[in-house]
């Protein structure tokens, strides 16, 4: 029954051990194999550890044979299995998402580095391993293996890949690493880093560390060591906020018992030792069943698949449904009804189908018509639209657009979707002539709720233009676009009264944004104006500092990226995610040579440095405090 699921599963392992490609992510593969693991966990796929060696390679045999961890994905799981130990010394290490290696030492000489490969034998790989950062050849005094991960920092993979041809691209960081560490030419390793992580014949893991690094002078993995538990998941949510400012990419953090003696005693389960587990971060994926799909209309009328599903639980929540953006998408995945599908959920965003895992061929059926008003609806071959302007599915979220944007405290969907049937919105004006006995007859709303709903409808009524035209939910209006429009044509008054010609002189502005912007306002005139009538429009906040000035930043910084992101939010300026012509400034550290370097260059964008950055504003800000999980760095060796 999950033999298509085990193949898969075994497809992805050869694909990236042998060729540092595959298809699936970490995420999926960790959710596939689960789903296998509840059908069925006593299968003997559990027993495989890593892939055979590739023919590409000489293989060798591992003094001390070399095994993975069973991963955990919440503190439930880590707590339950730690509660056994309780008492002991636990080592927090970062889990490097690279490609794991054992290298040799006889009479204090490098000999061999050999892949993980089946944990019993893997590649030995040593004319590529001498020529990575990090390497020594000679070890004064010792015998035996040292384990090390070979990482590729995000700054070189971005150099690797900027002068490969599409298709030989690589995926990510990791993938990069397992491909060039077994390329036969040898090309590219010199980008490539040792970082090691684990010594033969140490009695304590806080002790192996502090061996790599203090007698033999290695480049290690960070490492936390403490008896208290609590500390260490700490540390470990610590780090999971440090992540995404780190040259490097880690996956999770491993967790061991720091006696080796009682990790000897433990022992290993399936090739697996029972002391040490890798407690990953991102939250897994699942595996369930398709049963059916809804549509439905947003407010610019853009119809969007909604994918209901078989019951499944991901990080301790029911998911009963999940996205699927478009009707491309769901010809990429080639979905259909009963189909076994792979979902994912990061953070509050709603689950998404990744990836079909068995096909029923069952297909959906793409609507003709609309399931709100029945009108007949247009396809562009990416997406569905309405385009009836009465659509009342379309005003339902145009008035809803109005209350977020407006932050109407208490005023939510299910109110709005019941005004709505009751008769009592038609139109966002409709908010405002709303009494207080609409909400409070409403089944489930009291008095109370009633009054503190009214009084933020009333407390709405204040706000500044360019939050008024925003809220309008107008395509082509933004929050940005509004300011440029009101600082050229002064009032909105003013702004109905142009025509295409005069908005498209403005900067960033195309023939489809002013067109729409013009239709838009016209369609709504009416409305407008009776909305002015009643809203107080409040003078725009005066300009910061850093007002119509764009930043871009990239590479690594000392303070996290979103920390300069909001300085610039609040000093008036704007945030762009990618290097365009009209950028101001591309600001990064010693990131010369990178994709985003390339194209500053290239369009006279002036590149500053972190340092510079600062110093264009008016005051210094006040710092966040810097994360440090040992007295010791992992780059104090480099």
């Amino acid at each position: 029954m999950i033999e298509k699921e085990i193949q898969k599963l075994i497809a992805a392992k050869r694909a990236y051990y042998i060729n540092g490609r595959s298809d699936m992510t970490d995420q999926e593969f960790d959710a596939l194999e689960e789903y296998v693991r509840q059908q069925n966990p006593d299968h003997p796929y559990f027993e495989i550890t890593g892939h055979d060696p590739s023919p590409y390679w000489n293989s060798a045999e591992h003094n001390i044979p070399m095994g993975s961890l069973d991963k955990v994905h919440n503190e439930d799981d880590i707590k339950k299995w730690a509660q056994k130990y309780k008492g002991s010394f636990f080592t927090l290490e970062w889990k490097l998402d690279g490609l794991s290696l054992s290298l040799d030492y006889e009479n204090s000489k490098f000999v061999r580095a050999i892949t993980r490969g089946n944990g019993f034998k893997g590649e030995d790989i040593s004319d590529n391993v001498v020529l990575m950062q990090n390497f020594k050849k000679i070890l004064p005094d010792f015998e035996g293996s040292l384990r090390a991960e070979i990482i590729l920092y995000k700054e070189d993979f971005e150099r690797i890949n900027s002068i490969l041809s599409d298709s030989d691209k690589y995926s990510n960081p990791r993938n990069a690493a397992a491909g060039i560490s077994r390329r036969l030419d040898g090309k590219f390793c010199k980008y490539l880093r040792l970082i090691y992580y684990d010594i033969t014949e140490i009695i304590d893991e806080h002790e192996k560390i502090k061996k790599l690094r203090d007698d033999f002078n290695l480049v290690t993995v960070e490492s936390y060591t403490d008896n208290d538990f609590n500390k260490i998941i700490s540390t470990f949510n610590t780090l999971k906020d440090l992540r995404s400012n780190l040259p490097f990419e880690i996956d999770g953090a491993v967790i061991k018992v720091s006696s080796i003696d009682i990790q000897q005693k433990e022992g290993s389960i399936k090739n697996k030792p029972k002391a040490q587990k890798a407690w990953k971060f991102d939250p897994p994926g699942a595996v369930t069943v398709f049963l059916k799909e809804e549509w439905d209309v947003g407010r610019t009328g853009v119809v969007t698949p909604l994918a209901h599903l078989k019951p499944v639980q991901i990080e301790g929540s029911e998911i009963k449904k999940a996205t699927l953006h478009n009707i491309a998408e769901i010809k990429r995945l080639g979905i259909g009804y009963g189909d076994t599908v792979m979902i994912e959920k990061r953070g509050d965003i709603i689950p998404k189908i990744i990836s079909v895992i068995e096909h029923k061929n069952k297909p959906i059926k793409i609507p003709n018509n609309c399931p709100y008003c029945n009108s007949l609806l247009s396809n562009d071959g990416i997406r569905l639209f309405c385009t009836n302007e009465n659509c009342f599915r379309k005003e339902f979220y145009r008035i809803l657009y109005w209350i977020k944007t407006l932050e109407i405290d208490g005023f939510g969907k299910s109110l709005t979707h019941e005004l709505c049937n009751e008769g009592k919105l038609t139109c966002i004006a409709d908010i405002y002539r709303l009494k207080k006995y609409d909400i409070s007859a409403l089944e489930r709303w009291g008095e109370k709720s009633a009054e503190k709903i009214m009084n933020s409808i009333e407390k709405s009524k204040n706000i500044t233009p360019t939050k008024f035209l925003t809220a309008l939910g107008i395509p082509g209006i933004s929050d940005m676009t509004c300011k440029e429009l009101l600082q050229t044509f002064g009032t909105i008054d003013e702004l109905m009264n142009k025509n295409v010609s005069d908005i498209i002189k403005l900067k960033g502005f195309s023939d489809i944004s002013a067109s729409n912007i013009v239709n838009g306002l016209a369609k709504f005139s009416e409305e407008i104006k009776y909305l002015l009538k009643i809203i107080n429009l409040k003078t725009e906040e005066t300009k910061g500092s850093l007002s119509n000035i764009s930043f871009c930043f990239t590479g690594i910084m000392e303070h996290p990226r979103l920390f300069y992101q909001d300085l610039v939010k609040k000093h008036g300026g704007i945030n762009k995610s990618s290097v365009t012509k009209d950028l101001t400034y591309l600001v990064c550290n010693e990131n010369k040579g990178s994709t985003k370097s390339r194209k500053a260059e290239k369009y006279g964008t002036k590149i500053i440095t972190e340092k510079e950055f600062l110093s264009i504003l008016p005051s210094n800000p006040d710092f966040p405090k810097k994360i440090k999980l040992e007295n010791y760095s992992l780059f104090d060796n480099e």
